[in-house]
This record gives C-alpha cells, sequence and structure tokens, in this order.
C-alpha cells in the first residue's frame, strides 16, 4: 500500500480512467460534484484509488463524459433551471448557473417563482459580464503603460 492508501486492486487504474473523463469534460471536481449524487471529497478518494470506485460512480462519469462528447463547447455558462415546487411560504424554484450561483427563487405561484429565478439568472449575468469587461479594461490598461515604459 502506498502513501496514498492505493491498493493493488485496480483502483488506480479505475481512478486515473475516472479523472481522465473528468477532465476531459473540462470540469474540476468541484463542478462534477454539482451534477452527481457524490461530495466533491469522494470523487477525490475514487480519483486517486484512496477508495475503490463503485459501479454507480463510474456509469456516472462515463455518463458526464458522453454528455460533454456530445456539447458543443462554448463560452457561455450553462444555466439549469428546475420545476417550481411547494414550499412553507409559496413556491421556490431552483436554478443554477455553472461557475456563478445557485440557488431558488421564490414566488407566490409557479409562474411568478420561475419568473424571479430568471431575473435573478439576468442580474448574475449581467454583474459577470461587468466584470470580464472591467478585467479586460484593466488588462488593456496595463499592457498599454507596460509598452510606455
Amino acid at each position: 500500500m502506498s502513501s496514498r492508501g492505493e491498493q493493488g486492486n485496480g483502483s488506480i487504474g479505475v481512478g486515473s480512467r475516472l479523472r481522465r473523463l473528468r477532465v476531459e469534460s473540462g470540469l474540476s471536481l468541484t463542478a462534477l460534484a454539482t451534477r452527481v449524487p457524490y461530495s466533491r471529497a469522494a470523487l477525490g478518494h475514487y480519483e486517486t484509488g484512496t477508495r475503490p470506485a463503485p459501479a454507480a460512480v463510474v456509469a456516472w462519469y462515463e455518463r458526464i463524459h458522453a454528455q460533454a462528447a456530445h456539447t458543443p463547447a462554448r463560452d457561455e455558462p450553462l444555466i439549469e433551471i428546475g420545476h417550481p415546487h411547494p414550499d412553507e411560504s409559496g413556491y421556490c424554484c431552483p436554478f443554477r448557473v455553472d461557475g456563478l450561483i445557485e440557488g431558488e427563487a421564490a414566488g407566490t405561484d409557479p409562474a411568478t417563482a420561475l419568473h424571479s429565478a430568471l431575473q435573478t439568472i439576468g442580474i448574475e449575468l449581467a454583474r459577470a459580464g461587468r466584470r470580464r469587461q472591467r478585467s479586460a479594461a484593466t488588462t488593456v490598461v496595463r499592457d498599454a503603460v507596460s509598452r510606455s515604459r
């Protein structure tokens, strides 16, 4: 057994295959953990071979990899909006924007909850766009200053 607890039961080979599938899918461990029913820590253990990966985990990795292979590359984040569901104060609509925000928006009925989720997503995408523009402008200014020296 190595210092990482890897055993000679094939966990190393499976773990490196899982890591390859994840990397080829363009996902970090954290991003993958939001898409599968396993924690980031558990996924890390499976990839390093410190825990043997159950067949269900391998199936999830393969499914995510297949989805990524059929999804065209994009510069825009993936947006997911769930079905509004009742809660104690009305309705909630879950939503997620990869790498940006995840949450639930509230409303008095399903349509209002969905509308609130769409508004929140729009606001967050606008903020992200402004940050990207500021970052690009800062880079241009830095380049201009370095060229003038």
